[in-house]
């Protein structure tokens, strides 16, 4: 019987058959990503056929104190995907609103999204950053097209007055 041994993963070793990433090391993340900090983008792009290619991407989940929302944000075309990788996390979402507003605390709802699963949301869903559960750094995947933070954003920092704060 043919046998074959298990090395180590390494850039020189793994180069023909693909490319790799430790989603969990922010040092190298930042080393590979257009940001240096607080939002790790575009660090691997799949290759999925013509159009959009899709990328993925990694956002550092700091813990807080409490979880108040302070800012929205939707995508006019496209899904977003999101994988919590290492830690259990909160999230947001809710319908477009009527009217000019588009992007309103109206409709918002919380959801508890355990660790290694998949959200898929689709476009034109209000939702914003993630929070951590565990009290500890969680790293969430994002699964977008290349640069849909800079072509398919909509955003809005909400005033003082209009903040949500998440209770569990």
């Amino acid at each position: 019987m043919k046998t074959i041994k298990v090395q180590p993963l390494s850039a020189e070793a793994f180069r023909r058959y693909g490319a790799f990433q430790n989603l969990l090391d922010d040092q190298s993340l930042a080393e590979t990503s257009i940001f240096d900090a607080g939002f790790f983008a575009d660090v691997l792009t799949l290759d999925f056929g013509p159009g959009n290619l899709p990328t993925v991407s990694v956002c550092p989940v700091h813990p807080q104190e409490t979880k108040i929302i302070r800012f929205l944000e939707a995508h006019g075309t496209t899904s977003e995907g999101l994988l919590p990788i290492d830690q259990d996390v909160v999230i947001y979402v809710g319908v477009p609103g009527k009217g000019p507003e588009r992007l309103t605390t109206d409709t918002l709802e919380a959801f508890y999204v355990p660790r290694g699963t998949f959200v898929k949301l689709n476009p034109l869903i209000t939702h914003g950053p993630q929070y951590s559960v565990s009290g500890t750094e969680a790293h969430v995947l994002c699964l977008l097209p290349g640069r849909t933070f800079h072509n398919d954003m909509i955003m809005r920092r909400l005033n003082e007055d209009e903040w949500v704060e998440i209770i569990d």
